[in-house]
């Protein structure tokens, strides 16, 4: 009997980023969550009970603070954390009580994330129910996790959710900004016109490798 093919779960916060990846191939289950960490949460339970996709994959835009990192770079996660969580004495910072800190990607999706695309960073993605706000508020975050590549609103959250039903995990990020230039705002405007569709049509050749490894 031949096998079935695996089957890979994609969860976006926003529209416009599920509506790029529309013509991809292979046995997807794409899932519009919403903005921030209940809905990302919400929508990882659901699909993980209606679906049982064989991995789940956070996918979307996410700023950054670090210099170098560029609107329309890959950020791959290593691995995943909350900045603003706080659970009292005895816990870390961003640490949910009786889980760990970090929430670490599954190796063999992240290696073939990395195969397919050589130029992305590696690293650390924290998440927190907030968009950019002051810089202020930037040093705070990288006070904490100071190796932190990008800021998103939805990963650890459905890296919580995968980790608490063992789900294999990966969070691909596109950058969309980068809090370290004056004009923030207007570069993560035309970032939509003008690197959005390029950058995303790449997510084709991360799925494909993923393919290949499952």
């Amino acid at each position: 009997m031949q096998a079935m093919p695996k089957k890979i779960g994609i969860i976006c916060a926003m529209k416009r980023e599920l509506d790029l990846l529309e013509g991809l191939s292979g046995n997807l289950v794409c899932a519009l969550s919403g903005i921030g960490k209940v809905n990302a949460a919400v929508t990882a339970e659901r699909m993980i009970a209606d679906e049982k996709p064989d991995c789940i994959i956070s996918l979307g835009v996410a700023g950054t603070f670090v210099e170098g990192i560029n609107e329309g770079d890959f950020v791959i996660a290593s691995r995943t954390a909350f900045h603003d969580v706080w659970c009292g004495k005895g816990n870390a910072p961003g640490q949910v009580q009786g889980l760990p800190l970090f929430f670490e990607s599954d190796h063999t999706l992240l290696k073939a994330a990395v195969d397919a695309i050589r130029t992305a960073k590696v690293g650390l993605v924290c998440s927190g129910d907030q968009f950019y706000i002051s810089r202020e508020e930037d040093n705070r975050q990288k006070k904490l996790f100071p190796d932190a590549l990008a800021i998103d609103m939805e990963a650890a959250a459905v890296a919580q959710v995968c980790f608490l039903h063992g789900i294999p995990f990966l969070a691909v990020k596109i950058i969309s900004d980068n809090h370290l230039h004056p004009s923030q705002a207007e570069r993560y405007d035309s970032f939509w016109d003008t690197l959005a569709e390029k950058s995303f049509r790449a997510v084709e050749d991360i799925l494909a490798k993923i393919n290949e490894t499952l």
